[in-house]
């Protein structure tokens, strides 16, 4: 009887195991987040019964007289930089008081597979650099730019992606530095008041990097403009097809950035205009622990004072690889020696910056840095992979207990947000923070677009061409399933033209028609670029903060003021190096809701608050180039 009870129960273990085999073979692998994952369908948000009053944009690009169209270089031969997109600036390059736009222009990455006379009837060929629309007011309301003649050859045979804009020479006029694949460029403003506008070309060191965004700032305080600039990874056209990335097993793709090596940032130290790299110097040469190759797979560049110790901070969204985010310790007096005074420690591990909520390093483009919470926590957006929801990360101040300094504490909390599950579905590059309906507080905006023209064949529930989405800051003090979360998406029908599917890129925002409100524009893989004007409906007061000068860019400004009966306190900066490829107007626009006049203040590099005074609204507000001392 033992026996054959033992016999019986084995054979009883023995059906069940192969049946949980059965099952758990049945079942198909896990796939990590990024190009091979398929595509979620988006989540709801906190608290779907909320409703918001959208904002609708209207495309005036056909009337404004802007006729940019993308070259992405593409030719057959699917190569990675044909993915990416080109980046867009909004500056004021004459200095006439309008907004005037700068696009970056690629070209074919190399000759036309087959004979010579193929490949020199490419029109396109050598023509990569940068194309310049300079705007003239028109009677109703709708900005007009005029192509500067010329512009093709002041860089050519460049495949550029990113522009950065300041006055890196102190003559009072914006300087241009176009980053590319392989060789950057600077090119220095000499437009003078009654000629046509002028660059020429100007030294920088030596390099054969990947450039994507890029940015100026004042980054050891001696006054000068530093420069920023984020490099992808190792690339050329032979190493990309060695990776031979396909979505099929046999079709070639663009694919993910993981079979590239990394490469590093470079930092253009800046002596009254002249620049050397101390990247290495600096710290700012990121290398992987293990590996001790370069890490930075870098597409999103912003700057921001995180720990709030008066000196710009840089923050870093790269591709499948830790987010950087470099503590700014540099000081303003270079050592006798030679040697740079700029010193850089990265923190984004032990503050919670590198990875998303569940530990992953995910597929980040676009990024941008704000206070939406009307208090001094600021939020950090990240543009994410399609199937990876966009992040948004909290930081809190905090002082250390036994050193004293004072450090952040940052985490994801895009889904309690209400931002992560409806950005789920969506691949982002550009992300901005702006105040779109003038309220009050800070509403979000990014533009979508995926990386392979096929995607739909492989990936149900995914197309190429995607809409923007524009999310409402609903002032909601809660961020769980009882209340509104503090973020709810516009319904697309209320967007305009916003909600147009285009391969978004860059994304760059300014007051392009003088009314006060943000207006975009968006360039589109291989297509023409888009001139969104902002046709919010109703009432919105508001003042914009405005100065080129170096100390600027990298202050704090608080804009006091009563909206609806109640005191509120917004927080600003200026820097114009945000989202992706990108640079925005360098100003700060500030709603004002129903309020007549806000009271406005400047932090010192020291942390002291000095008052600029009360202001009416409606006004822009030009600052002092004393006003930081």
């Amino acid at each position: 009887m033992a026996r054959g009870f033992w016999r019986s129960l084995g054979v009883i273990v023995f059906i069940a195991a192969s049946i949980i085999g059965f099952r758990l073979l049945r079942q198909p692998p896990p796939t990590p987040a990024g190009s091979e994952a398929p595509v979620a369908a988006p989540e709801p948000s906190p608290a779907s019964g909320v409703t918001v009053r959208g904002v609708a944009f209207r495309d005036v690009t056909a009337a404004s007289g802007v006729d940019f169209v993308h070259e992405s270089g593409a030719r057959g031969t699917t190569l990675l930089p044909e993915c990416l997109g080109s980046g867009v600036a909004i500056a004021d390059l004459d200095g006439d008081g309008l907004l005037d736009l700068v696009f970056a222009q690629g070209q074919p990455l190399e000759s036309v597979a087959g004979s010579q006379d193929i490949a020199s009837s490419d029109p396109a060929i050598g023509r990569g650099g940068v194309r310049i629309y300079l705007q003239t007011r028109a009677a109703d309301g709708v900005p007009r730019f005029a192509r500067v003649p010329g512009d093709d050859a002041l860089v050519t045979d460049c495949y550029a992606t990113g522009l950065a804009v300041g006055d890196v020479n102190a003559d009072g006029r914006p300087d241009l530095y176009i980053a590319a694949v392989g060789q950057d460029h600077l090119l220095l403003n000499s437009t003078t008041d009654a000629g046509a506008i002028t660059f020429a070309a100007a030294a920088i060191p030596a390099e054969q990097e990947w450039g994507t965004s890029a940015g100026m700032i004042d980054l050891d305080g001696d006054g000068d403009l530093d420069i920023v600039v984020a490099n992808y990874v190792r690339w050329s056209p032979d190493i990309d097809r060695a990776v031979g990335y396909t979505l099929d097993g046999t079709t070639r793709a663009y694919g993910p950035p993981t079979g590239f090596a990394g490469t590093r940032l470079i930092i253009l130290e800046s002596d009254r205009g002249a620049f050397r790299d101390v990247t290495e110097a600096s710290g700012a040469a990121l290398r992987n622990p293990v590996t001790g190759e370069y890490a930075a797979k870098a597409l999103g560049l912003v700057f921001a004072d995180i720990d709030r110790d008066g000196r710009p901070d840089i923050l870093v969204a790269n591709d499948k690889t830790p987010k950087f985010l470099l503590r700014n310790g540099s000081g303003a007096d270079t050592p006798d020696d030679g040697a740079t005074a700029m010193r850089f420690t990265d923190i984004a591990v032990p503050t919670g910056f590198a990875y998303d909520r569940d530990g992953n390093a995910t597929g980040a483009m676009g990024i941008d840095a704000a206070w939406p919470f009307d208090d001094d926590r600021m939020a950090i957006a990240v543009g994410n992979f399609a199937n990876e929801p966009s992040s948004v990360y909290v930081a809190a101040p905090r002082i250390g207990a036994s050193t004293g300094e004072s450090l952040p504490v940052i985490s994801d909390e895009a889904l309690g947000l209400g931002i992560g599950g409806p950005t789920r579905r969506w691949l982002t590059f550009g992300a901005l923070f702006l105040d779109a309906d003038l309220d009050g507080d800070l509403d979000f905006v990014q533009a979508n677009g995926h990386l392979e023209p096929a995607i739909a064949r492989f990936q149900s529930g995914q197309t190429y061409r995607q809409r923007m989405q524009l999310f409402i800051n609903t002032g909601a003090a809660t961020a769980d399933s009882r209340g509104a979360p503090r973020f709810v998406e516009s319904p697309p029908d209320e967007c305009g033209d916003l909600a147009t599917p285009i391969v978004g890129r860059a994304l760059a925002a300014g007051d392009l028609d003088g009314d006060g409100d943000p207006d975009l524009v968006v360039t589109d893989l291989g297509g023409a670029a888009r001139v969104l004007l902002n046709e919010r409906q109703g009432g919105g007061n508001w003042i914009v903060l405005a100065s080129t000068h170096p100390a600027h860019w990298s202050a704090e400004f608080e804009i006091t003021a009563t909206i609806a009966g109640a005191t509120v306190v917004q927080r600003r900066s200026l820097s114009p190096t945000r989202s992706y490829l990108s640079q925005c107007e360098p100003a700060a626009h500030v709603g004002l809701g129903d309020a007549a006049s806000a009271v406005v203040r400047m932090r010192g590099p020291d942390g002291t608050w000095r008052d600029l005074g009360g202001f009416a609204a409606n006004q822009r507000i030009t600052l002092p180039a004393d006003a930081r001392r």
